[in-house]
């Protein structure tokens, strides 16, 4: 099987799971998970292909936290994480962090070189 044919079956079964709100595949959707989110909606579309996405994403990006507890005096801290390892660090923040939450996160296209990132 050709990678078009793989596509092409791909897009078929996606497409008998999911009848989108427009033709090219976007719309809106309910959040119908429990998360501080349900209720609200979040909007979907196809996406390019994943060699194509991850060409077309930020390198870096700035990870804001905020730090706050009764013994301590409020504080923020930025990380800088390369593009390939956000979902763990990302992970690694919500589940070890306590009281340090993630505060925002944005692309950050020049980290400051005391970050020590592989350019």
């Amino acid at each position: 099987m050709t990678t078009e044919q793989t596509r092409d079956e791909h897009r078929m079964t996606s497409d008998r799971l999911w009848v989108p709100d427009n033709p090219d595949g976007s719309g809106w959707a309910d959040v119908d998970w429990v998360s501080a989110a349900q209720g609200s909606r979040y909007h979907y579309q196809h996406g390019p292909e994943l060699a194509q996405a991850e060409a077309e994403r930020p390198a870096f990006y700035r990870v804001r936290t905020r730090l706050e507890s009764a013994d301590l005096t409020p504080h923020e801290n930025d990380y800088y994480v390369a593009a390939p390892d956000l979902a763990e660090f990302v992970t690694e923040v919500v589940l070890a962090g306590g009281a340090e939450i993630i505060w925002h996160i944005e692309p950050c296209p020049d980290p400051p070189a005391e970050a020590r990132l592989p350019s």
